[in-house]
């Protein structure tokens, strides 16, 4: 490994990319503000010089700092390394946070000397608090998703409220709103809200932040009792400035994971920290959660996120497509968008599967290929379907809400929550009731794996292939799982009447 390397480079060595790393800086410097270098770059470290692959091997903490790197500086960075090592390098980027503590800063320049300033408190403190949040987010598996801001977000009617107050809570954390409910439907762009609000306060306030999907919380709650750490799990949740949680519905019927998430919601709020929440549905209508915790959730601010219209559907494809330097025609994007109409993911799928496509056959794009792609996507659409935009919504809509009642029908047959159905439970009436709805959803929904997969959140293909290709073989043994398979064909038979 490059990292084991470095352990035993010489004193030669060591000082031969020292040496390097400081000319490259200087020369950086004439583009860059001396504080702005030392404030990003001070703790990047070149590893190694590959001159078989005219390669510049630099180490970089943490991802966010990686994405502001990219940002501001690789352009220059690049030049300044061809300026003064070598026309033809290029670099290469390592992220790895515990190298700094399990080796010596024998590679370290320091910068305050080399340029002769003093950085600001305020700015050592904002790297420090970005370094803690990306820590925190490491601990529990948390990936920061760069593309994920507000920049990249199409305003309509159906988010402009929304985004305006997320953009309102990231300049001013718990001056505005506290706390924050965004909801809506799958696919609308909830959790890309919520990331791009940790962004933009990472990188440009000094606050910590920690943003967690609801799935992780139970997660790190369940595993902190069971290995008696509960207190030191509070504690580090209710020291952040910021606490970002998606998914919130999640903790349906998890008695215990709301009582000790309520202790932390009550701990920031008295501390005046900002905490931002998203679910699929508004507060009073969350079920199975406790009455204190939905007063709680909507004592502030509740904006909803609605399903797109027509033209933020196109806009929102036509982003995309200049997002990945491509062109497709306006007729032929109009199609997606009046197909698919209550997902911006799945527009997303369907643009990836186009172009995907065009790169494996290079072939032009066609209308026909446009409706396979929806098709292959599981929606009613042919060169005949209906013509207006109300009817085609109509067609699809029907199917999609079809199998939500499928799924609110079987939870009310075996008396389980929907929560449960889509969570990480593997009890045995739980997993059957699951695969079930998983292989009803294949054969009679035309879904495809990725859509199943995406409704049951965690799941992953695997899953849904052993659901399709096994449930049969289950029902052969057990006549009270077939008898509860008829009885759930049965009421798609009577829906579709």
């Amino acid at each position: 490994m490059l990292f084991d390397m470095i352990v035993n480079y010489s004193e030669s060595e060591k000082e031969t990319l020292r040496s390097m790393r400081q000319t490259v800086i200087e020369h950086l410097s004439r583009e860059h503000d001396q504080k702005k270098i030392i404030s990003f770059l001070s703790k990047t470290w070149i590893l190694s010089i590959d001159e078989k692959k005219q390669d510049v091997h630099i180490w970089i903490s943490n991802e966010f700092l990686l994405t502001q790197i990219k940002k501001f500086f690789h352009k220059s960075l690049t030049k300044s390394i061809k300026a003064t090592i070598n026309p033809q390098y290029s670099i290469t980027y390592h992220i790895f946070a515990d190298f700094q503590k399990k080796t010596k800063n024998d590679l370290m320049l320091d910068m305050q000397k080399l340029f002769n300033v003093a950085v600001a408190k305020q700015d050592i403190k904002t790297y420090q608090k970005d370094s803690i949040s990306l820590d925190l987010a490491n601990e529990f598996g948390i990936k920061l998703r760069p593309e994920f801001t507000f920049d990249a977000m199409v305003v309509g009617t159906n988010n402009n409220f929304a985004l305006s107050a997320a953009k309102a809570v990231s300049e001013q954390p718990w001056m505005v709103y506290n706390p924050l409910f965004l909801y809506g439907g799958v696919g609308l762009w909830k959790t890309h809200s919520l990331q791009a609000i940790w962004q933009h306060i990472l990188s440009t306030t000094s606050k910590t932040v920690l943003y967690m999907p609801g799935t992780t919380l139970i997660d790190a709650i369940v595993s902190a009792i069971r290995k008696n750490k509960l207190t030191k799990l509070k504690s580090q949740l209710s020291s952040v400035d910021v606490l970002i949680l998606d998914d919130i519905q999640f903790l349906a019927g998890k008695e215990k994971t709301q009582e000790v998430f309520l202790d932390i919601f009550n701990e920031l709020v008295m501390r005046n920290k900002q905490i931002i929440l998203s679910s699929d549905q508004p507060p009073k209508d969350l079920v199975n959660i406790e009455a204190r915790l939905k007063s709680r959730f909507a004592k502030w601010l509740v904006a909803d996120i609605q399903a797109p219209d027509f033209e933020t559907r196109h806009a929102i494809l036509q982003e995309k497509c200049r997002q990945k330097w491509e062109h497709i025609d306006f007729d032929l994007l109009s199609i997606l968008a009046k197909h698919i109409t209550n997902n911006i993911r799945e527009l997303e799928w369907a643009l990836n599967i186009v172009l995907t496509r065009k790169k494996l056959t290079w072939a032009d794009i066609s209308e026909d290929g446009i409706y396979l792609c929806l098709q292959t996507l599981g929606y009613h659409a042919q060169e005949n379907s209906p013509a207006t935009i109300e009817d085609i919504s109509e067609l699809n809509t029907r199917s999609v809400m079809s199998f939500g009642k499928i799924v609110e029908f079987v939870s009310m047959y075996y008396s389980i929550s929907v929560s449960d159905l889509k969570s990480e439970k593997r009890n045995k009436s739980i997993t059957q009731a699951r695969q079930m709805l998983m292989v009803i959803a294949k054969q009679y929904f035309n879904r495809t794996l990725e859509r199943i997969w995406d409704y049951f959140g965690w799941k992953n293909h695997a899953t849904v292939i052993y659901a399709c290709n096994n449930f049969g073989k289950k029902m052969k043994n057990n006549k009270n799982l077939a008898h509860d398979y008829t009885v759930v064909l049965e009421k798609i038979e009577q829906r579709k009447g």
